[in-house]
């Protein structure tokens, strides 16, 4: 069953100012917090001292300052505000993996399956307004089984001997028990729909959940003075009534969570924080094996994992690491995190601890190793290395060469980052059979224009010129018909970037592949040492008129 708690920060911006200048915020003084708008200064934020004169978020700053003298005044800074709840909904990410922020001064934490770690539900919410309070932070956190019941219970309920934390039992009963006493603002809504439920006398929670639902559009439908009136108030009616249900469970209110949620998770948590380095990889290695075992059980493989380490001073320290082959095994698991865990600073100490496997895929059966000395299978070693590769060099830095669908050679690889999944090879390149024909290894970019001599008008090289030296031709094979694609050619060509020279001058123009409409006839040519080229002749003898004379070029080694 869902169980959510939602903390409550009612002097969030002072507090965050204070925390992060010390000396900004007088401890005895009235201060206030102040923005500009359209009708002139307001404040935005009261200390308790202004609080008991009388000041309230929203006043104008020269009525304050009439009423109040010694008022003290700061410029608010609501984005700084909103960063900070941000990092601080991180950290409460020790409590719950799905959290996020919850207006300007609030967080909420999805706890489903986590409270027995601190010994319960009420230990769960003692901790987390005790760390809060130490961090001088004032919180209030309620528990329900509902967002809407959490939101109400952390800032209208007060829990027993007045403490800051409120709870309501599991299932619908007790969320409705508890939420029962509640005000109506307590459902989150406008204040005109207060206004007119607090008319009608309906000022509590249970009030409302005991009155029949047609009967509310009724009282409210009287309220109105004209038609339109009346179906405005019939959509305020509708309006309570979603926030009710939700806060009861019989709506759903689907909450995004920051950060990507995992699919399975692994935590660890320490009375006293971890310092030392050779600790703390003693305890992430257990991690890393108690997440291979819950993959394992499930019959899935990690292809995305993340570590969040939880400092005792209210900082997150995260490290991350991707796999190009689903795994499930720790040691590779800690081989890709320790580098990273190196670069981590434990600062006061890392007290939770939580290992991730936020992208997950089903595993295949693999053949086990026969004998002692067999290794892990090529496949899994080849894995193993791009993932080491990327998560030190960069995934951006790592490819692997894949198909694509081009008959032309220069066309039919392209680059493709090694993390991501491979696609097989669709369209020409896999209807072709080029991939059974002879190719060489090493194509050169572009392909280097020689000189030839051959047979006219179709005859295998003779003899060839590349980069000045001479290579007599003993054997040859071909040739092999490539035709251009002539769709490339439906769009104006874009001009491409310049050939470099090497090793001196070549013979010839650089040719531009593509660009040019006209077949190619591919050979297989062997020296008298044993050295074998891969070469073509652009265009044909019979159509030499038509698109000048046939030239001569070196595609590949082999």
């Amino acid at each position: 069953m869902r169980r959510v708690v939602s903390v409550w920060l009612p002097h969030w911006p002072i507090e965050r100012l204070r925390r992060h200048t010390p000396g900004a915020v007088p401890d005895e003084r009235p201060f206030v917090l102040v923005e500009g708008g359209a009708h002139g200064i307001r404040i935005t934020a009261v200390n308790p001292p202004a609080a008991r004169e009388g000041l309230r978020p929203g006043s104008s700053l020269a009525d304050a300052r009439a009423a109040v003298p010694a008022l003290v005044s700061h410029p608010a800074e609501p984005a700084r505000d909103l960063r900070a709840l941000e990092r601080l909904a991180h950290w409460l990410g020790r409590y719950g993996p799905a959290r996020n922020v919850e207006g300007r001064d609030g967080v909420w934490i999805d706890i489903t399956g986590v409270a027995h770690l601190f010994g319960g539900e009420r230990p769960l919410l003692d901790d987390l307004v005790r760390r809060l309070g130490a961090f001088g932070l004032s919180a209030r956190a309620g528990l329900a089984g509902t967002p809407g019941a959490a939101y109400a219970l952390a800032r209208f309920a007060t829990g027993p001997r007045g403490t800051a934390t409120a709870l309501a039992p599991s299932g619908e009963a007790g969320t409705a028990a508890a939420l029962a006493s509640l005000p109506v603002e307590a459902l989150r809504l406008a204040p005109e729909p207060v206004l007119l439920l607090k008319r009608l006398g309906l000022a509590r929670i249970g009030q409302l959940a005991a009155l029949p639902r047609s009967a509310l559009e009724q009282r409210f439908s009287s309220q109105a003075s004209s038609r339109s009136r009346a179906a405005q108030a019939r959509a305020l009616a509708d309006a309570v009534l979603v926030r009710l249900d939700q806060a009861l469970g019989h709506a759903a209110e689907p909450r995004a969570a920051l950060g990507e949620p995992p699919v399975l998770s692994a935590r660890r948590t320490w009375s006293e924080p971890l310092i030392s380095s050779e600790a703390l990889m003693t305890e992430i290695g257990a991690l890393a094996s108690d997440l291979a075992d819950a993959l394992k059980a499930a019959g899935l493989g990690a292809q995305r994992i993340a570590l969040h380490l939880y400092r005792a001073d209210g900082t997150v320290a995260h490290a991350g690491a991707g796999l190009s082959r689903a795994s499930a095994e720790p040691a590779h698991f800690m081989r890709l995190l320790q580098e990273k865990l190196a670069a981590i600073d434990a600062g006061f100490g890392i007290d939770v601890a939580v290992l991730d496997a936020v992208l997950v895929e089903r595993r295949e059966a693999e053949q086990a190793a026969l004998g002692r000395g067999d290794g892990p299978p090529a496949e899994a070693a080849v894995a193993a290395l791009v993932d080491r590769l990327a998560n030190r060099l960069g995934a951006r830095n790592v490819f692997r060469i894949a198909p694509r669908a081009s008959h032309m050679p220069e066309r039919s690889a392209i680059r493709r980052p090694a993390m991501a999944t491979p696609r097989a090879a669709s369209g020409p390149s896999a209807e072709t059979g080029a991939q059974d024909r002879a190719r060489p290894l090493l194509l050169l970019t572009p392909p280097e224009p020689i000189s030839v001599m051959a047979e006219v008008p179709d005859g295998p090289p003779l003899r060839f010129t590349w980069r000045r030296v001479p290579y007599p031709v003993a054997k040859a094979a071909g040739p092999e018909r490539i035709a251009p694609e002539w769709w490339r050619h439906l769009e104006p060509p874009t001009e491409p970037d310049p050939a470099p020279a090497a090793d001196g001058e070549r013979e010839g123009e650089p040719i531009d592949p593509g660009a040019r409409d006209r077949s190619r006839d591919y050979y297989v040519v062997e020296t008298g040492d044993g050295a074998r080229f891969w070469m073509f002749r652009e265009g044909v003898y019979e159509a030499a008129d038509e698109g000048g004379a046939p030239r001569w070029f070196l595609h590949g080694l082999f």
